[in-house]
């Protein structure tokens, strides 16, 4: 069935509290597990006119999970980018606003160069992290130059697709 606004009311009043529980135990702290909680129902709400559903918590832990490994992999970016900083001289070091904007970046280009079949982040951190011409990239890849524009294209249409998205 399809959720109206009404739904999601009680869906949050009969299930925030087990769902809330349900990531504390997993993360071990009630505050960041209220936060993702509220952030599941806010893809919820996003979401609400195209999700299908008989059972709740099946609902909410598939998406629960979702925020979760999204939440776990920017702590992971996050703590690899302090540590970078952490090594370089205190005068270099950017603003706090910098380094938030830098994770939040990092972050970004993370969730999409995931969402990319394994040939296409290949080819695209190759031509546009590293440099390498089409031709030197076909080579290294042992495929024709033709697939590499093709797939160069498709990852670049993909990341304007989700950077685009994921704009206000």
């Amino acid at each position: 069935m399809i959720m109206s606004g009404t739904e999601v009311e009680h869906l949050y009043q009969n299930h925030y509290a087990w769902l809330h529980a349900w990531l504390k135990k997993r993360l071990n702290n009630s505050h960041t597990a209220a936060d993702l909680a509220q952030d599941t129902f806010v893809r919820i709400l996003s979401k609400q006119d195209k999700l299908y559903f008989d059972r709740p918590q099946a609902l909410l832990t598939t998406i629960a999970r979702g925020v979760l490994v999204n939440w776990l992999q920017r702590q992971a970016i996050e703590q690899a980018y302090l540590e970078v900083l952490a090594a370089q001289p205190e005068q270099c070091l950017p603003s706090p606003e910098q380094q938030l904007q830098s994770i939040e970046s990092l972050a970004l280009i993370f969730k999409v160069l995931a969402s990319l079949p394994e040939r296409q982040q290949q080819i695209f951190i190759y031509s546009q992290l590293e440099g390498m011409k089409q031709q030197e990239i076909a080579q290294r890849l042992h495929i024709s130059v033709r697939t590499v524009i093709r797939d160069l294209s498709q990852a670049l249409t993909h990341c304007l697709s989700v950077i685009h998205q994921e704009l206000p």
